[in-house]
């Protein structure tokens, strides 16, 4: 694999970030510059990336990314995932199906009541499109 520039990875550079200021926290007479760029020499050497897939079980599709690319979607996406791994959406993200449902039953009770009063109250249309509207 390609050697890593931790300063092209979002989560790499929150990681660098939290460990300096760890590593500072223990040897506070060290700069923390010094530190950060210690760390980033670390994870450059050190740091291995891997191939993964992911699957997802609603559209069936599978794709193959590296394990910094999944991490990098994770941290500008921020799904939340379960404790086996399985990711959602945000629920601001996608539009809620009972929403949806709701929405259309108060559009059909507007229409109907809108049709109801274009027929004299008491006659058999009237009726018909007040149980309808009350029905929605």
């Amino acid at each position: 694999m390609n050697k890593i520039n931790p300063k092209e990875h979002k989560i790499l550079q929150q990681y660098a970030k939290v460990i300096s200021r760890i590593i500072h926290s223990i040897y506070p007479d060290v700069d923390i510059g010094d530190i950060l760029a210690g760390v980033n020499y670390s994870i450059q050497k050190r740091f291995k990336d891997f191939n993964l897939q992911i699957k997802n079980n609603y559209t069936n599709k599978t794709a193959e990314m590296t394990a910094l690319e999944m991490l990098d979607y994770i941290a500008k996406r921020e799904p939340i995932i379960t404790s086996y791994g399985t990711m959602f959406k945000r629920h601001e993200q996608v539009p809620n199906p009972m929403a949806k449902v709701i929405q259309s039953f108060l559009d059909l009770r507007k229409k109907h009541k809108k049709e109801m009063f274009k027929h004299p109250k008491g006659s058999e249309m009237f009726e018909r499109f007040n149980l309808l509207q009350a029905l929605d």
